[in-house]
């Protein structure tokens, strides 16, 4: 006899072969010619499920800064949903240099909330229907958005549609540059407020089946619409391996997202992120590193569309050395544990400050601090990784997280 989880288990092997998701709205690139699969497993079609004519304008997709726009899929293989970003890049036809800017992050129910699948119909549209908006900084002109989905249930895979979007309205600063600063490092600062897509399962990283991920870097909108129970324990990491590429993604509070965290599954925030740990061995700082925004009150940056195609970009081949917790990590001023300033040698080390701010060695200097967010303090001076846990939380703010879940909770279609 067959027993009930054998059953499950063949009947969701079953309808995904042929009735995975695909994104409808907005209208992807090459929209005939795309299929319901994952990524191939090796990354060679990374990034939008490179082919022939992978980038071919169906519909040009339009949204304006500050307007809420829908998120909808086809497909029934739902693989008990999952956690999904939405990221967007300059580049109209992206490659494996490319960098996405994550401007909303799904964390569990997506594309639904379901035990398994929804059945087997390849143009079902059961699944849920988000909405993500596109946030001040974003400059007007032409993009690419791409959609990523790391499912619960069944094979560790990554899936990813791409869209072309034009952005209209918002911000007319485009070209108020200072003249002493470049282009390239205006571009780098203003880019900063958003933090780099997460990148698993196609790149030697691999997610934990039987949970929805937390991202290590989701960003400033957040949205949880699955179950408390399958939300991934926070501070686990969100894959284990050494990534290939896509390690900007991996590892915590790499270009410039604040890390904070809901106190439990169940709350929500639309404004707070998570710091949920990268890979098992921290993952190589890119020479590009963003410096991460002051604070959270700081005005948002400007991101700066171009027609230009990605440049290459020089990865480190090799981890960044674990900071020595002394004063001589760095050549600045300061203490190990105070804020430190000027140059520092350490690339990619923090530096807690008595638990309630932080900072990091980036590009050869220290950043400016952020305070922990609401919650979350670290552990005092400096080190590797970023060491987080939950603070004390007063009954009147786990009264306001959990009004803040029933209003930004479940969005189905």
């Amino acid at each position: 006899m067959f027993s009930k989880a054998f059953l499950a288990a063949a009947l969701l092997g079953a309808s995904a072969v042929e009735a995975h998701m695909l994104l409808n709205q907005p209208v992807p690139y090459s929209k005939d010619t795309l299929n319901n699969s994952p990524l191939d497993a090796s990354g060679s079609d990374f990034p939008c499920k490179l082919r022939a004519n992978t980038f071919q304008v169906v519909q040009e997709n339009t949204a304006a800064v500050g307007e809420s726009m829908p998120l909808s899929f086809i497909g029934s293989a739902t693989h008990g949903g999952g956690s999904c970003q939405v990221s967007l890049t300059t580049d109209r036809e992206p490659t494996k240099d490319s960098k996405w800017m994550v401007i909303k992050s799904i964390e569990g129910g997506c594309p639904v909330d379901a035990a398994g699948n929804l059945g087997s119909d390849p143009n079902g549209k059961g699944a849920s229907t988000f909405n993500y908006t596109i946030p001040e900084g974003i400059a007007p002109g032409k993009y690419t958005l791409a959609w990523t989905w790391f499912n619960r249930i069944g094979n560790r895979e990554m899936y990813m549609n791409c869209a072309p979007l034009t952005v209209t309205g918002g911000s007319s600063k485009r070209d108020e540059v200072p003249e002493e600063e470049s282009e390239d490092q205006a571009l780098e600062k203003r880019a900063a407020s958003f933090p780099p897509m997460f990148v698993a399962n196609v790149n030697g990283c691999i997610t934990k089946e039987g949970i929805d991920i937390r991202f290590p870097n989701p960003g400033s909108e957040v949205e949880y619409a699955g179950q408390p129970g399958n939300l991934a324990p926070e501070g686990s990491s969100a894959c284990t391996g050494n990534p290939t590429f896509g390690g900007d993604g991996i590892s915590p509070g790499a270009g410039g997202s604040s890390p904070s965290s809901p106190s439990s599954p169940s709350s929500s925030t639309a404004g707070g992120s998570s710091p949920t740990g990268g890979a098992s061995v921290p993952a190589p700082v890119p020479s590009s590193t963003l410096v991460p925004r002051p604070s959270q009150s700081s005005a948002p940056g400007v991101f700066v569309p171009t027609d230009q195609p990605a440049k290459p970009t020089a990865t480190a081949s090799q981890p960044a050395p674990p900071a020595q917790p002394s004063s001589g990590s760095s050549s600045g001023s300061g203490s190990s544990s105070g804020a430190l300033t000027g140059s520092c040698s350490m690339e990619g080390a923090w530096n807690c400050i008595g638990g309630s701010s932080f900072q990091r060695c980036a590009n050869g200097k220290w950043t400016p601090t952020q305070q922990m967010a609401a919650g979350t303090e670290c552990t005092t001076g400096q080190a590797a990784d970023l060491k987080i846990k939950a603070a004390a939380i007063k009954p009147r703010m786990l009264h306001e997280m959990r009004h803040r879940r029933r209003d930004y909770g479940h969005n189905h279609a």
